[in-house]
């Protein structure tokens, strides 16, 4: 990867969340609601289908960050707000800006890279933002 400069739009990334995917990340994550697992459970609630976890998005967040900034890059932070419900099969896209990049400094606990700071957000097809929030990466 090149050095990230401050205002670089990263590659916008489509995908989908299946049932089964959202069964099992209930299941990993002590998620037993109803309505991330239940279709018709989750439609008695006034939803279309089952519901995205809101920890799934900050994990879809975090992932995508760390694919874009490539294999040495490390997690340091993820923060996200929920602003809208998504639910299985609806299209999503991931999409960040570099918001800065800061050298990580020469202590003990540096490793030689950039800390890079993400605005992130998941929006659904017709462009309504379901998350948005920051991941921060630190990037050799």
């Amino acid at each position: 990867m090149t050095a990230p400069i401050a205002g670089e739009v990263c590659a916008p990334l489509r995908y989908t969340h299946s049932k089964v995917q959202l069964f099992r990340f209930g299941a990993v994550s002590w998620n037993s609601h109803r309505i991330h697992y239940d279709t018709a459970f989750a439609v008695s609630e006034g939803f279309a289908d089952v519901v995205v976890q809101s920890t799934l998005h900050g994990e879809t967040l975090s992932r995508h960050a760390l694919a874009w900034a490539g294999p040495d890059a490390r997690l340091l932070a993820v923060s996200w707000r929920n602003a809208a419900t998504a639910t299985a099969d609806e299209p999503l896209t991931w999409t960040a800006t570099v918001r800065s990049v800061t050298d990580s400094g020469s202590g003990s606990d540096s490793d030689g890279g950039v800390r890079v700071s993400l605005d992130v957000s998941i929006v659904k097809e017709d462009g309504t933002p379901c998350v948005t929030g920051t991941v921060e990466l630190s990037v050799r």
